[in-house]
C-alpha cells in the first residue's frame, strides 16, 4: 500500500503536460506533506520539488532514505544516509513522465476544492490499471489530494512555498553507488 501511495504521487507529478488537463508539475519551488492511509496506519511522507531543476525529493518516513527523481536527466537515486550509500538507476517510465508515458492520458475537469488551505482543481483521469481516478491540482502544478475506486488514496496536509536549498537535491559524492542487482 505504501507503494502504491507513493506510485501515484509520483504518476501524477510526472505525467507530462497536454492541452486542456492540469498542469502536473509544479512550476515553483515547495515543500509538501503528505498523508495517507495504509492497513498499518497513516503514513507521512514530505516532498519538495526544485522547480528550475525539474527535481523531486521524497522523505517517506520513517523509511530512512529518501528519494530524488530528476526528471531532465531521466534519474532516481535511493539515497542511505546512514550508510552513506545510493542506488542510480534509470527512472521507470511511468513515474518519470518519459517519452511514451502518460502521452493517452485524458482529464475532465470536475470542480473545485480547498486542501490544506490552497485551492485546487479536481480532475478526474485514470491510474495505472485504467482505474477512474480523481486529482486536485493547484494551478502551479502542485498535487494535492489523489484517489481512486472512490478513496482519497493521497492527500497533502501542509504546504509551503519557498525557494529550495539545491544541496537537498544532490547525492553527495562520496556516497558509495550501487546500480539495482549488483552485489553487494
Amino acid at each position: 500500500m505504501r507503494s502504491a501511495a507513493f506510485v501515484l504521487l509520483c504518476l501524477a507529478w510526472a505525467m507530462p503536460a497536454l492541452a486542456e488537463q492540469p498542469l502536473l508539475r509544479p512550476n515553483r519551488d515547495v515543500d509538501v506533506t503528505y498523508r495517507s492511509a495504509t492497513p498499518q496506519g497513516t503514513l507521512e511522507q514530505r516532498v519538495r520539488w526544485l522547480a528550475a531543476a525539474q527535481t523531486m525529493r521524497i522523505d517517506p518516513a520513517p523509511s530512512g532514505l529518501h528519494v530524488i527523481i530528476d526528471y531532465l536527466a531521466r534519474r532516481m537515486s535511493v539515497v542511505r544516509d546512514a550508510t552513506r550509500s545510493v542506488v542510480e538507476m534509470t527512472a521507470p517510465d511511468g513515474m518519470a513522465g518519459l517519452a511514451g508515458a502518460g502521452t493517452t492520458m485524458s482529464f475532465v475537469r470536475r470542480g473545485e476544492a480547498t486542501v490544506a488551505g490552497e485551492h485546487c482543481t479536481e480532475w478526474q483521469t485514470q491510474d495505472r490499471d485504467s482505474h477512474p481516478a480523481l486529482v486536485c491540482v493547484t494551478s502551479d502544478g502542485v498535487l494535492l489530494r489523489a484517489g481512486s475506486e472512490g478513496q482519497v488514496r493521497v492527500s497533502a496536509v501542509s504546504v509551503h512555498y519557498a525557494p529550495q536549498d539545491p544541496g537537498a537535491f544532490r547525492v553527495p559524492s562520496d556516497y558509495a553507488r550501487q546500480t539495482p542487482g549488483a552485489a553487494r
